[in-house]
């Protein structure tokens, strides 16, 4: 069965208008990032428990990841390393007291044009400092493919899963970061499938985000394949919503913006029966996100909550 999630910060950074667009779509998962202008990362369990729990309780919200931002640093950055594994502590204290299994995170910011052979062992170390702060606890780190850092191709993405050979690492596919990294979405997904465990729900056109199922991320394709495998995980709903709510009509007029991007704002405006003036609001990309997930797995005929 499919578990439906969502980056809820993306329609609101107000964890209540979170929660309350969460009921009105009957979804039961949540992946905290931005909570009340607080990263997830700079929780302590105290300040989780006094500030966002019984609001997630109340709600009946559940943890399918906490969406933390461990990893995304310069690799050089040592002081932000060292930072960062009391976050993760700090993180995992909170994950085992939500009943929650996954934390994502990522490998690090490169410079443009870096050593791969160079830079890979002092990866592997820091990866390896962070599974040891949950070594023995009852969570998984989740490393996303995000563009721009160690692991950003399906290669150096797998490199690091066989190297670390860890249970508590696996990863996480993101169809339209491997697009904007230059790979193609389905080759990324069957070179990684064996090693993926969660989902991000995100697809783009031109390198630009665009409601799911409505670019080249492959994801009705990659959704009935995981179906008729029996996958039973997390899909998390994160469609960038500011870019397009935001960018939709300055893309359309400035003649020095992305011709691209430009484009895949007017295949999306066309999909949704909007003209140049129609006003377009964070929520509202958030709902065609989640209208577009339920249509596609009820093609597919596929099984979700």
């Amino acid at each position: 069965m499919f578990h439906i999630s969502g980056f809820f910060d993306e329609a609101s950074g107000k964890l209540n208008s979170q929660l309350d667009l969460m009921q009105s779509m009957g979804v039961r998962y949540l992946c905290p990032r931005s909570l009340d202008g607080k990263n997830i990362s700079d929780f302590t369990l105290p300040a989780f428990d006094e500030a966002v729990r019984p609001r997630l309780t109340a709600a009946g919200a559940k943890l399918s990841s906490i969406g933390s931002n461990i990893g995304k640093i310069r690799l050089g950055d040592d002081a932000a390393y060292r930072a960062q594994l009391q976050k993760l502590a700090h993180l995992a204290d909170i994950a085992e007291a939500a009943g929650c299994r996954y934390i994502r995170m990522f490998s690090f910011f490169m410079e443009n044009g870096f050593d791969e052979e160079k830079a890979f062992p002092e990866v592997l170390e820091k990866l390896r400092g962070f599974l040891d702060v949950v070594k023995g606890r009852n969570v998984t780190l989740l490393h996303e493919n995000e563009k721009k850092i160690f692991g950003d191709t399906p290669e150096r993405s797998m490199r690091l899963f066989e190297a670390l050979a860890s249970p508590q690492f696996v990863l996480c596919y993101d169809a339209s970061n491997y697009l904007q990294a230059g790979e193609d979405a389905w080759q990324a997904y069957e070179r990684t499938r064996g090693a993926t465990a969660y989902y991000h729900m995100k697809d783009c056109l031109n390198g630009f985000e665009v409601p799911l199922g409505e670019g080249q991320g492959r994801i009705r394709d990659i959704l009935a394949d995981l179906s008729s495998r029996g996958f039973d995980g997390f899909l998390t709903m994160e469609p960038h919503t500011v870019k397009y709510a935001l960018l939709r009509r300055p893309l359309r007029l400035l003649p020095f913006a992305g011709k691209g991007a430009a484009a895949a704002c007017r295949a999306t405006d066309k999909a949704h029966g909007l003209t140049f003036w129609s006003k377009v609001t964070r929520e509202d990309v958030f709902r065609w996100q989640y209208e577009n997930l339920v249509q596609l797995l009820e093609e597919i005929g596929a099984e979700y909550e």
